[in-house]
């Protein structure tokens, strides 16, 4: 029996150069995989990934980035190009201005402004969390909210998940794995992706977070929808509890 090699806690800037090229080829770009891999990786793992990719495959990754996408995805080009700060402290008195920032680009649809765009690509987790829990108190519910309620759109789309990945990663990436496994016919590739890539990260949180939405465990689901070494691995790596 092979031994089962279980991740570090975030995948190498090889294996993140690799996933992003997979993304980019085939028949139309994987967004949502470029965001999942761009959104939960900070500054400097960013700078890695350019760096690994241009070596790896003799191209610009900016360039193929743009190349790539839509005009609308040049919220991902940002998250790769700008810096962000990623200490712990927060500004109260900008995180409050700044939910005020993001309210009026709403309200007035300007969602491709400069500001906004600033504001989301380069701002540290800790100070958009709190420029958030502002946007939730003073205007009544959560951005992500305010942004479901218009037309949808994919940079609309592309939004919502990159503040997803910033403030709910459990609550999305639950959602991934249920979708790929409720999917007629298991979609495999998305439900190794999750569990690999979050195995020794945050999947504990995923789990709970996939028991609370289903009623289902996550090793119930996958035993029940998978078979053979291919069950056995990812039970293995979400910690399946020997009986």
């Amino acid at each position: 029996m092979s031994t089962i090699i279980v991740p570090a806690s975030t995948p190498s800037p090889v294996e993140d150069s690799e996933r992003l090229r997979k993304a980019f080829e085939g028949w139309g770009t994987n967004e949502k995989l470029i965001i999942e891999i761009l959104g939960h990786r900070n500054a400097a793992q960013r700078r890695a990934i350019r760096q690994t990719y241009s070596q790896l495959y003799e191209e610009d990754f900016l360039k193929r980035l743009q190349s790539e996408l839509t005009r609308d995805f040049e919220l991902l080009v940002q998250l790769v190009s700008s810096y962000r700060y990623e200490g712990p402290e927060v500004d109260t008195r900008l995180a409050k201005s700044e939910a005020k920032q993001l309210h009026e680009a709403i309200k007035e649809k300007a969602f491709g402004n400069e500001e906004f765009i600033r504001i989301i690509t380069t701002r540290s987790k800790a100070q958009l969390n709190a420029t958030f829990n502002y946007y939730k108190d003073d205007f009544g519910h959560h951005i992500n909210k305010d942004l479901k309620n218009e037309k949808p759109e994919d940079f609309l789309e592309s939004l919502r998940i990159v503040i997803k990945c910033i403030c709910f990663p459990e609550r999305y990436f639950a959602k991934v794995l249920r979708l790929a496994i409720d999917k007629l016919g298991t979609d495999e590739e998305a439900l190794m992706r999750v569990v690999v890539t979050r195995a020794e990260t945050d999947l504990s949180n995923i789990k709970e977070e996939y028991h609370k939405r289903t009623s289902k465990t996550l090793e119930h689901a996958i035993a029940a929808d998978t078979t053979g070494d291919y069950e056995e691995f990812l039970l293995t790596l979400i910690g399946k509890q020997q009986s």
